[in-house]
């Protein structure tokens, strides 16, 4: 459940923490956790002993201003529904700006690079970003058993200079991006580095590669860079929104300079990437939301036509009902009448109990009498 920032945080300074906790079920230890999960301040211990004596007491706290990649909504579990209303999505429309992002996604670039000022990559891999610790612990691992089972163990998969050197730009990347308080991390498979960017709620897919052809070596059933390929090997950052491998924007080694070179340029242009990112999401939501809705109608309209039809059905069957009945009880006053006429000879008892069973038919068959004309007097409704 999305819940805004401000309803939290004045949830969490509306009543003491007992009172609180109480309401929705929890312990007051397990609340203050839960308020401390989602960022939210809570009153210092004697808050409410002032509030009650009349004491001057700290103001409300404000709400952080909405940072790049953020939907500007703290997601609560649905306990919380007793008490605070849920979100509305920001418009696709905008407006987006906040004190920590601009509306113009330019000027965003801009203040990012200002704000990240000279951002270099480590030259080792000793202080890594956390995104890179289970990646770096594994391949630790790997290369202590191989360095003492050479027969059957996989040996290290970054133990290459160029591969050492791949790290380091994605540690140097993740690192700037904490700086501006986002995140990233990173994940080997299949001797593949997989790596993504997290701006404010927004997930961005990062592939460090290889530029143009270069030698490769087949180990273990797949095809790998060849070991003694240069440091200076030329590589690509591709950012794929998607995790489609479809990228939407690249920076590379070139005559403009390395990747390492770039990295403030990189980070901010990830920033900027994950707003836009986050803007667009908007839109395709709203464009889901109204399909869903066109679908829902089309739905609508189809059934209301299928009832239609079954309406006109029962209609016509009712006229078709009703002249049945009436055939019969039309048929039972001719036979009388031929009796009355002398005509036919019939036994008058017997005449009697067949008139009766054929009358009591055709009032069975009447659509008025056996309510069948209900099917089709009232306007089909969802």
């Amino acid at each position: 459940m999305l819940v805004l920032h401000e309803d939290l945080i004045a949830l969490a300074w509306s009543e003491p923490m007992r009172d609180l906790a109480a309401k929705l079920g929890i312990s007051d230890v397990g609340l203050r956790k839960k308020f401390a999960s989602y960022g939210v301040p809570i009153p210092p211990q004697g808050y409410w002993n002032k509030v009650h004596a009349g004491k001057p007491t700290p103001p409300i706290p404000g709400a952080a201003p909405r940072r790049p990649g953020e939907n500007g909504c703290a997601s609560v579990d649905s306990s919380f529904a007793k008490l605070l209303r849920r979100a509305q999505p920001l418009s696709a429309a905008g407006p987006f700006a906040s004190k920590e992002v601009p509306e113009d996604l330019d000027e965003l670039f801009a203040r990012e690079i200002r704000l990240l000022g000279r951002v270099t990559v480590p030259k080792t891999l000793d202080t890594p970003h956390a995104g890179l610790v289970k990646l770096l612990k594994q391949e630790e691992r790997r290369r202590e058993k191989y360095s003492t089972d050479r027969w059957t163990s996989i040996p290290p998969n970054f133990d290459t200079i160029l591969a050492r050197r791949r790290l380091r730009i994605l540690n140097g990347i993740l690192l700037a991006l904490r700086k501006r308080g986002h995140r990233g991390d990173a994940y080997e498979h299949n001797g593949q580095i997989h790596a993504r960017a997290i701006i404010g709620d927004t997930y961005l897919g990062l592939d460090l590669a290889i530029v143009g052809k270069y030698r490769t070596v087949r180990q273990y059933g797949y095809e790998r860079p060849a070991p003694d390929l240069p440091a200076t090997t030329p590589l690509i950052l591709r950012m794929s929104p998607g995790f489609d491998g479809r990228a939407t924007r690249s920076w590379e080694d070139d005559n403009a300079g390395t990747l390492e070179a770039k990295l403030a340029e990189i980070t901010a242009g990830l920033i900027v990437a994950g707003e836009a990112r986050f803007r667009a999401s908007l839109r395709e939501e709203e464009e889901r939301d109204r399909e869903a809705r066109l679908e829902q109608e089309r739905r609508r309209q189809t059934r209301l036509a299928e009832l239609n039809q079954k309406r006109i059905q029962n209609l016509r069957e009712s006229g078709d009902l009703l002249r049945q009945a009436q055939d019969i009880r039309s048929l039972v006053e001719r036979v009388r009448h031929a009796i009355e006429n002398g005509s036919t000879t019939v036994d008058e008892a017997a005449l009697e109990a067949w008139a009766r069973w054929a009358l009591a038919e055709a009032d069975q068959i009447d659509p008025v009498l056996s309510g069948q004309f209900m099917t089709h007097l009232e306007e089909p409704r969802l």
